[in-house]
């Protein structure tokens, strides 16, 4: 085990590397944003930080990175970079690594240090399934269950990609990096279901991970410190070397349309599920189109009106291939198209009273300090700690706030924020909360402030630290309407 989490580590002198790349520092307010279609061969991120970059190229948590300038949690940068289509997932993160060591000229060394982790064992009974030899290693939600249930069924892997994965797909639960000490070799293949750590924690019923994987999988966890390969930072650039002449323009995608793409009506009873396959094919059954559209026009839920009940209703299968490497933002222009083909989709804008949150200074007057006009802006996450989420942010506009932390938070800010505040200055500030999902369910009052006296809302941190107030009000919004939709032919 030791042996495998050094080797991602290793020096990446001989990897494969992108093709084209386009790195530099992020406008101010640039939201957070990007990742990588599985197999498409290009990776895009806006507004991300240095440390956040490493941590997913080299797969290691924020708490595992020492010796780090203080820079590297808040400059934000933009990522834009072609590699060989078909590339896997490993392949694409490996290419990441290249790409900082030659533009950031990052240099680091490992050194143990007990960290918390999470220790994976076998349990007496494997539930599991030794995989073909030679299939391909997946793992693909299953709908279908009860509400806040997640289903995944997987497909040969090993437990050494358990470990990587499951601390991304059950995050809730696996909050800290994933020790296998199974001594479980090839590949497998199981389902596994457990109930989201939100829903749990709000019901108070259902299922842990922790209890699926004994139970369903014969696989135990236990929290407690293990020795991990800690990167020590030794230098690392602030600035990136400059891009090559004319990269942003060979980097553009001017595709509109899928090469090839099959909408139809998915049987009474199918289960949700599917995703991007190699080659950044998209393969979805039993998905409502309703629930596409805010992702297609990127809006939120609320800034979409006049659905017809059928599109949400009807379940469709799609397959789709792109013509070639995409972004994300050109293939929500191709989905758009392919609606607005196969379904007759006709759209317009308007402004509309919507809700929203309202964002005011508290009674009691603003609690954060001005920012010097030099320091760099930008926030930084600390994760879950005692139970409370914790953001660092410098030279933060009011605008910037409300726009990041409608991510950030949004299990409270579920809708649009908008600035009411009248600042205009850039702040310095800290912010603490309870996770939605770790209060007790109970109604919040009207200004959007939780009656529960165990945990801490995001509204009571933001009045109570910043001096900041939210209220949900309605306020005319630009949104998206649609005037005209029409089920496919097969379906009439």
């Amino acid at each position: 085990m030791k042996a495998a989490l050094l080797a991602l580590f290793s020096c990446v002198a001989f990897a494969q590397t992108f093709e084209l790349a386009d790195v530099h520092p992020s406008k101010p307010g640039t939201l957070r944003q990007g990742g990588f279609i599985p197999g498409s061969g290009r990776m895009e991120f806006q507004g991300l930080s240095l440390a956040e970059l490493i941590q997913f190229a080299y797969g290691v948590d924020n708490d595992m990175i020492m010796n780090a300038p203080k820079w590297l949690g808040f400059n934000q940068y933009d990522l834009v970079a072609k590699g060989r289509r078909g590339a896997s997932d490993e392949g694409m993160k490996i290419m990441l690594r290249a790409l900082l060591v030659d533009r950031f000229k990052l240099v680091f060394h490992t050194d143990l240090k007990p960290l918390p982790a999470y220790v994976m064992t076998a349990g007496k009974k494997i539930n599991m399934k030794e995989a073909a030899e030679g299939s391909d290693s997946t793992c693909e939600p299953k709908g279908g269950g009860e509400e806040g249930t997640i289903t995944l069924d997987c497909k040969n892997l090993t437990m050494a990609v358990f470990a990587e994965r499951f601390h991304q797909y059950a995050g809730g639960y696996l909050n800290h990096p994933v020790v296998d000490q199974t001594g479980l070799k090839g590949g497998y293949d199981f389902s596994i279901r457990w109930t989201g750590r939100q829903v749990l924690d709000q019901k108070k019923e259902g299922t842990s991970f922790f209890e699926a994987a004994e139970k369903q999988l014969g696989l135990k966890f236990e929290e407690k410190k293990a020795p991990l390969p800690a990167m020590a930072i030794d230098s690392v650039n602030e600035t990136p070397t400059p891009n090559l002449p004319g990269v942003e323009e060979k980097l553009k995608v001017t595709a509109t349309e899928f090469e090839v793409a099959v909408i139809k009506k998915s049987p009474p009873g199918m289960q949700q599920s599917g995703g991007f396959k190699p080659g950044g094919r998209l393969e979805v059954q039993a998905i409502s189109i309703k629930d596409l559209l805010p992702f297609i026009y990127d809006v939120d839920d609320n800034m979409v009106v006049g659905i017809p009940k059928w599109l949400e209703s009807d379940r469709y299968s799609i397959i789709a291939k792109p013509p070639t490497e995409v972004s994300i933002d050109a293939l929500k222009v191709m989905l758009r198209n392919l609606f607005t083909e196969q379904f007759k989709l006709e759209t317009h804008k308007e402004e509309q009273q919507v809700q929203v949150w309202v964002m005011t200074v508290s009674k009691k007057g603003l609690k954060m300090e001005k920012a010097e006009p030099a320091t760099p802006p930008g926030c930084k996450g600390a994760g879950v700690v005692n139970d409370l989420i914790h953001w660092t942010c410098k030279a933060t506009t009011m605008k910037q706030f409300g726009e990041q932390f409608h991510r950030y938070a949004n299990g409270y800010l579920d809708h649009t924020v908008v600035d009411e505040t009248g600042l205009t200055d850039a702040y310095n500030f800290e912010l603490s909360w309870t996770p939605k999902g770790r209060l007790n369910p109970q109604a919040p009052s009207a200004d959007g402030a939780a009656r529960d006296p165990g945990g801490l809302t995001f509204f009571e941190a933001a009045d109570r630290q910043l001096g900041v107030k939210f209220e949900s009000q309605k306020r005319p919004m630009q949104v998206i309407v649609i005037d005209k939709a029409s089920p496919l032919v097969a379906d009439q």
